[in-house]
């Protein structure tokens, strides 16, 4: 494993905590809550009752990097579709708490293969959350093409990455992808 790849697991690990500590602050009044940002976006998108309870009840590493990835597309000028399904897509990830998260960043964040050891339960949820978000989306109430965006992230992260230049859907969920592991642009 190179450096680079190191520093971004770190990273990612250093955000999960990041976010976890300012939830706890938050409960003291101190900050705003770790969603309420994602909160606010998912309202001007007219995100559904459903969707916005899901996701204020999130995990909030989930919230954090959803939020930041959401922001980031809008700030480049993404579509509704596009923000909210960066706003959907960890849902399925459901309650894991914060150590299963840690071990699957640093043994790379696979999406394929059975998670062994500990935790297994956990990081193997993890492992397939995208394939399960496009069905939640739906059960939230998300329009159609936030759908489509879901299944072909879904169907990217399944596959091994592609080296041709992506195009039409296949660019905007590259890009989506591209933000939530932390690429900047």
């Amino acid at each position: 494993m190179n450096v680079a790849t190191r520093a971004h697991r770190l990273q990612q690990v250093l955000s999960h905590l990041k976010a976890v500590g300012r939830q706890q602050v938050a409960r003291l009044g101190l900050v705003k809550p770790v969603g309420a940002a994602g909160d606010a976006h998912l309202e001007a998108l007219r995100a559904t009752p459903r969707a916005r309870r899901a996701f204020a009840a999130a995990h909030p590493a989930d919230q954090a990097s959803a939020t930041r990835t959401a922001a980031s597309l809008r700030r480049l000028g993404a579509k509704g579709d596009d923000q909210l399904a960066a706003l959907l897509h960890d849902l399925p990830k459901g309650e894991v708490g914060l150590l299963p998260r840690v071990l699957h960043v640093l043994e790379g964040s696979p999406v394929t293969g059975r998670a062994r050891g500990p935790f297994a339960g956990a990081r193997q949820t993890l492992r397939l959350h995208a394939a399960a978000a496009p069905t939640l989306a739906a059960k939230l109430g998300a329009p159609r093409g936030t759908i489509a965006i879901l299944q072909e992230l879904a169907r990217q992260e399944s596959r091994s990455s592609s080296r041709q230049k992506p195009t039409g859907i296949d660019a905007r969920v590259r890009l989506l992808l591209d933000l939530d592991s932390g690429v900047t642009r």
